[in-house]
């Protein structure tokens, strides 16, 4: 039986990421903004092409970020009543 070649992808990410990460630290904000301009596009453009429930992904995900960010406010809203309760106790002694 064949077998098709086999690639090194450890070799390959050890060799291209220092390659990879030189790039990436070399793009300015308005690089990084047109890279993510351009992803989006293709994203939007493919999504009119294809048949599928959009709606019903597009609200799973507004879900899933609105969980996120009440997660989020509940933690900062700890911090801050710790943060609180640290100053109450050094401004009481």
């Amino acid at each position: 039986m064949l077998d098709g070649p086999r690639q090194d992808w450890a070799f390959y990410e050890e060799r291209v990421r220092p390659i990879d990460r030189a790039w990436l630290q070399s793009l300015t904000t308005a690089d990084r903004w047109a890279i993510y301009c351009d992803m989006f596009n293709l994203i939007w453009n493919a999504r009119k092409q294809i048949s599928g429930d959009w709606q019903r992904l597009d609200e799973q995900r507004w879900r899933e970020k609105l969980a996120l960010r009440l997660k989020m406010v509940d933690a900062f809203q700890k911090r801050d009543q710790l943060l609180r309760e640290r100053a109450a106790k050094k401004d009481s002694s």
